[in-house]
């Protein structure tokens, strides 16, 4: 079964709307998730221009949490998209099987949080942010999928569609959405808040088992839950991320975090959180993985690393030890790789464990191995106790590349600003094996 170039391999999900395959591209030998609206829907003109809008909406977006959209067409009938065939599972398939952390439930909502502040910036609101459009990557890393029904900023669109439709998952919704007024970036604040409270606690903040439709909707607009703190009966929380979500879950946008950075800042703020651990361990799932990507092994130096420091009230900026070097032993080149494609990253600090972030956005904790595009990244390691370490790394193309940062205590930072009031960033080197 094919649709347009696309050739159907097996079924990997359905729902409300489309049904979801495991396809590949003959063109270039991708495997892709092929969403298909069901032909139930096509007669529908209303539903077909939403599931085309799921396409326009991912298709704005470029970020490595949320999925990649490569095409979308229509052939006899049949309206699909192609789109990342991802590797992990849903986030709500995870919460009915095991328990997560505080550390994992506040490393999922940093990565939410920060990928919704860009969604948002580029003027799209996801309006339906659940578990279940959540997927966790076997590295803890998140992808956020089903822009099915977001809301994409357009001055010629009609009131009622801006603000008079009620859709989203019943339990997640936002009280504005629920009655229909209008809604912006906030509405998935407290959706990302509901997720928090479910991580944290193993319990829904609104509609519980048995409740009716009408009562959620009730409970929504009207009820404060239990605070997390409190309805947390296994674990003690970090202090400071129960008052966190209860501000997610103001009834008043108003009353919310005015953005997803500033959510993520208020998740990793001292003494409201602990340092994360290891990340979610998730087990694989045959039907979701995808073909490992094939790497060159031809040598490369990279362009240029510039170290950024952070600077003490009014004082010149603490030199801190930034060092890089490339990792030998890849497979041989096959002369195929797309040049386009993401480059790979290793990144290890001393100490370990430390907060990254790659330009600006979350990415766990070190040591980690992120995936980015050619080009220049800000890396960015934050560790209670040490002085925040910054650099800017150029990747010259999408080959394997290795950066280690080293973070200084901050006891020492007095004493190393006596020491080397006048000290340079650091210039690049290459590490071959000996000590640097």
């Amino acid at each position: 079964m094919n649709y347009g170039r696309y050739e159907v391999i097996k079924e990997v999900g359905r729902g409300s709307m489309g049904v979801v395959y495991e396809a590949q591209d003959p063109q270039i030998g991708r495997i892709v998730a092929l969403k298909v609206l069901r032909q139930d829907r096509v007669s529908d003109d209303a539903l077909v221009k939403r599931f085309i809008r799921e396409a326009r909406a991912i298709g704005r977006l470029s970020h490595p949490h949320i999925v990649a959209v490569y095409d979308v067409g229509e052939e006899q009938g049949n309206v699909y998209i192609a789109m990342e065939f991802l590797e992990g599972r849903p986030l709500d398939e995870l919460i009915r099987e095991r328990t997560f952390t505080p550390e994992e439930s506040i490393s999922i909502g940093q990565q939410v949080a920060e990928t919704l502040h860009y969604a948002h910036g580029k003027g799209v609101v996801h309006r339906d942010i659940k578990p279940s459009n959540i997927i966790l990557q076997p590295d803890g890393q998140v992808k956020i999928t089903d822009f099915g029904i977001a809301h994409i900023d357009d001055a010629t669109a009609t009131l009622q569609t801006q603000a008079g439709d009620i859709m989203g998952t019943p339990a997640y919704m936002s009280p504005e959405q629920v009655l229909g007024k209008p809604v912006d970036g906030r509405t998935d604040i407290f959706s990302l808040g509901v997720i928090l409270y479910e991580l944290i606690t193993g319990k829904r903040p609104f509609g519980g088992a048995g409740k009716t439709l009408a009562s959620v909707f009730n409970e929504i607009i009207t009820e404060n839950p239990v605070e997390p703190d409190k309805a947390a009966s296994s674990q003690p929380l970090p202090e400071g991320i129960s008052s966190v979500i209860m501000t997610c879950l103001a009834k008043s946008p108003d009353g919310r975090y005015r953005t997803g950075h500033d959510l993520a800042q208020a998740l990793m703020k001292p003494g409201t959180v602990v340092v994360p651990q290891a990340p979610p361990q998730v087990p694989p799932v045959t039907a979701r993985t995808v073909p490992p990507k094939k790497k060159s092994s031809a040598p490369f130096v990279i362009a240029m690393i510039l170290l950024c420091l952070i600077a003490a009230a009014g004082a010149t900026a603490v030199a801190v030890g930034l060092y890089y070097h490339y990792k030998d032993g890849l497979p041989a080149s096959t002369g195929t790789e797309d040049k386009s494609a993401f480059a790979t990253v290793n990144i290890d600090s001393t100490p370990s464990v430390a907060n990254l972030f790659v330009d600006d956005q979350p990415k766990g904790t070190t040591p980690a191995v992120i995936q980015v595009t050619p080009g220049s990244h800000r890396i960015r390691l934050s560790l209670p106790g040490y002085i925040d370490q910054k650099g800017v790394v150029q990747i010259a193309e999408a080959k394997q590349y290795r950066v280690s940062m080293i973070l200084t205590p901050v006891a020492a930072k007095g004493q190393r600003r006596q020491q080397q009031p006048q000290q340079q960033p650091l210039p690049a080197q290459q590490n071959t094996g000996g000590q640097q």
